[in-house]
C-alpha cells in the first residue's frame, strides 16, 4: 500500500459523509494530507497561511452551512494557532474536524524542528481527540478507519463541536507522480442520536400551576426556533425573552434598556416562578443578574448537551433534546393562556423601551452608536450580520427593536474573544449569497486583519469598523478608567486606519469622520457591489457619554 493511500481514504470518507469545505495551511509535515484532500473531487479546499485566521474562517463556514468544516495544518506552533477558534467552536457548538500533522513521537522534545507536545493539545476544548500511529500504510488502518468515522460523527452529534485527530507522519512526505494506486473507500458508520422523552405530564402540571412563566432563549441559529418560539410561548402562556443573537421573532428584546435602572421591587415583580431556557449564551447582563438574584421554583433547561450548564444557578430539570424537538413534541392540547399581570408588566416595559429608543435617535448627535443605528435602519433586508465582541455586540443588542426580522445575527459568543471576528465573517461570506456585514471595533479589526490575507475574499463581504482609537468597553465598566494604567493598558490607544489595508487587498474604502458625511458615505457603501470597508471615526469620550445617556435616560421623559 502506498504511504498516501490512508490519507486518500480519509479525504474520501470526509466527502462521503457530506463534508464540503476544507481549509489547509501550507507546510511540509502535512503534505500527504494536502495532496490527498486537494485531489478528492467534491471537496472545496482553500489555502490560508495564517492558521488562526484559517480556523476562524472554517468556523464561519460551519456556522453558515451547518456542516462540518475540516482544518489541516503542519506540526509545531501552527497547531497552537488553531486553539482560539477550536475553543470558540467548542463553546458555541460548531462542528470542526481538526487534522494536525505531527513528528513521530521519538522526535518530540529532542531539539528537532517544529515539534511541540501535540497529543491532547486542545485539552477539554474538543469533544474528543485521537492519536494515530505512525506510518498508517504499514499498520493501524483499522484504528484509523474506525476513529475517523467516530470523529466525524462526533462533530455532528448534539451538541456539535470540534474533534481533533493528531497524525504523526514520517518522511518522505511527497509521493511520486506515478503513484496512483486504487483504494477501497472506508465504510461509513451511521450517526446515532438518542434524546429524552418529552416530560408531558410534568410540563402540563407546571404550565397550569404557574402564572409567572418566562421562556428565555440564548444564542441559536435554528430557523424553526426563530419562527416558532413566539407561537410556542403564546400557546402555553410564557413571555418570550431573547437577545439579538437568539435570532427569534417577537417577544421581549429590549430588556437591557429597562432592567438596568429598575428598582429592587420592580425587578422582583419580574421574577418568574416557571423558567424555561433554551439555547446558549446571553448578552444581556441585566437579565442574567435578575434571574440569578431570586429563587426560581421551577427552571427547566432544554439542550442536547450532556454537560450540566446552569448560568442562573437554578436548574431543577435538564431536558436533553434540541429546542426544535422540544417545541415539536410539546402537547397538542391548546391551553387557555390568559394574559397575566406578570406578562403585562414585561410587555409594558418593552413598549416603553422601544419608544425610548425611537425618541433617542431623533437627535442627530454624532457617535458610533448613532451611525450604527442609521446603518441598521438602512441595511438591506435578508442580510447577515457578524458582530464583534466588546462594545459592538452590546450596541447591536441595544438596537434590537430596529433590526429587520429577517436579519441573521452571528457573534463569537462561545468564548467572547475579539481575535477572530473578521475571519469568521469571511468564512460565512464564502458560503452564502447574502450580504454579510461584519461590524467590529478598531482593535478587533487590527487584531484580525490577516483575515484579508487570502485570495478568496468575496464581493458580498462588507466590513464596518468603529474606529475610536481604542477599546471603549473599558470606559463603560466600573474600575478600569479609575486606574493610572488606563490609557496604555486598558484602553490600548491605537492610531491606525484601514485605508491602506483596503487598497492592498483590493477592497473599496469609505469613511465617515463627521455628521455631514453619514448619509453620503453610508449610501455609497451600501450600494457598492464590491467587497468594501466603511470606517467610522468618532471621539472616544463622546461615544462613552452617548451610550451611557441612552441607558440612563430611560424612563425620564424628554431628555
Amino acid at each position: 500500500m502506498e504511504k498516501i493511500t490512508p490519507f486518500r481514504q480519509l479525504a474520501r470518507l470526509c466527502k462521503d459523509r457530506g463534508i464540503e469545505n476544507v481549509i489547509i495551511s501550507p507546510g511540509s509535515r502535512n503534505a500527504l494530507l494536502t495532496i490527498a484532500f486537494t485531489a478528492q473531487e467534491g471537496l472545496r479546499c482553500y489555502s490560508v497561511s495564517d492558521e488562526r485566521s484559517a480556523a476562524y474562517m472554517a468556523l464561519g463556514m460551519a456556522l453558515q452551512t451547518g456542516k462540518t468544516s475540516v482544518i489541516i495544518c503542519t506540526s509545531g506552533t501552527a497547531v497552537l494557532n488553531y486553539a482560539p477558534a477550536v475553543a470558540e467552536a467548542y463553546f458555541q457548538e460548531v462542528p470542526l474536524l481538526v487534522l494536525t500533522a505531527d513528528r513521530p513521537p521519538e522526535w518530540i522534545h529532542q531539539y528537532d524542528g517544529q515539534t511541540i507536545f501535540q497529543e491532547k493539545v486542545f485539552g477539554r476544548h474538543v469533544k474528543k481527540d485521537y492519536e494515530w500511529p505512525v506510518d498508517l500504510h504499514l499498520n493501524g488502518l483499522d484504528l484509523a478507519e474506525s476513529s475517523a468515522n467516530e470523529a466525524i460523527n462526533l462533530t455532528l452529534a448534539e451538541p456539535k463541536g470540534p474533534v481533533h485527530i493528531n497524525i504523526p507522519i514520517s518522511e518522505p512526505f511527497y509521493p511520486k507522480d506515478e503513484q496512483k494506486e486504487e483504494f477501497t473507500p472506508w465504510l461509513i458508520s451511521p450517526l446515532e442520536t438518542q434524546n429524552d422523552v418529552f416530560p408531558t405530564e410534568d410540563f402540563n402540571e407546571f404550565v397550569h400551576k404557574y402564572n409567572r412563566k418566562l421562556l428565555v432563549i440564548g444564542q441559536q441559529h435554528n430557523e424553526f426556533v426563530r419562527q416558532n418560539a413566539i407561537r410556542f410561548a403564546k400557546k402555553f402562556g410564557f413571555t418570550l425573552i431573547s437577545d439579538t443573537i437568539s435570532n427569534c421573532e417577537g417577544g421581549i428584546r429590549n430588556q437591557d434598556i429597562f432592567l438596568k435602572n429598575r428598582h429592587e421591587e420592580g425587578k422582583k415583580s419580574l421574577k418568574p416562578d416557571f423558567l424555561l431556557t433554551m439555547g446558549m449564551s446571553l448578552i444581556s447582563k441585566s437579565l442574567k443578574l435578575l434571574l440569578r438574584e431570586y429563587q426560581i421554583e421551577e427552571h427547566w433547561h432544554v439542550q442536547d448537551n450532556p454537560a450540566f450548564i446552569d448560568p442562573f444557578r437554578s436548574i431543577t430539570r435538564k431536558v436533553k433534546m434540541t429546542a426544535q424537538e422540544f417545541i415539536l413534541k410539546a402537547p397538542d392540547e391548546r391551553f387557555k393562556a390568559e394574559e397575566t399581570e406578570f406578562a403585562r408588566s414585561w410587555v409594558y416595559l418593552e413598549r416603553k423601551a422601544v419608544h425610548h429608543s425611537k425618541e433617542f435617535f431623533l437627535s442627530e448627535a454624532y457617535s458610533e452608536f448613532h451611525v450604527l443605528h442609521r446603518f441598521i435602519e438602512e441595511m438591506p433586508a435578508n442580510s447577515v450580520i457578524h458582530v464583534g465582541n466588546s462594545m459592538s455586540v452590546r450596541y447591536l443588542n441595544a438596537l434590537a427593536s430596529h433590526i429587520k426580522k429577517d436579519t441573521e445575527v452571528y457573534s463569537n459568543r462561545g468564548t467572547s474573544g475579539i481575535d477572530g471576528s473578521l475571519s469568521t465573517a469571511v468564512g460565512q461570506a464564502l458560503k452564502t449569497g447574502k450580504t454579510v456585514f461584519c461590524v467590529l471595533g478598531d482593535v478587533s479589526f487590527q487584531y484580525d486583519k490577516n483575515a484579508l490575507w487570502n485570495r478568496y475574499l468575496p464581493d458580498n463581504l462588507k466590513i464596518i469598523i468603529l474606529n475610536n482609537s481604542g477599546g471603549i468597553i473599558f470606559n463603560m465598566i466600573q474600575g478600569p478608567n479609575e486606574q493610572m494604567a488606563f490609557n496604555d493598558f486598558f484602553k490600548t490607544y491605537q492610531p491606525h486606519k484601514a485605508d491602506l489595508m483596503a487598497k492592498e487587498y483590493g477592497l473599496d474604502y469609505y469613511s465617515i469622520q463627521e455628521q455631514s458625511e453619514v448619509n453620503g458615505s453610508l449610501e455609497d457603501f451600501l450600494n457598492s457591489t464590491k467587497k468594501s470597508i466603511l470606517e467610522v471615526f468618532t471621539d472616544y469620550e463622546t461615544n462613552s457619554m452617548t451610550y451611557k445617556k441612552f441607558l440612563n435616560t430611560y424612563g425620564q421623559g424628554k431628555r
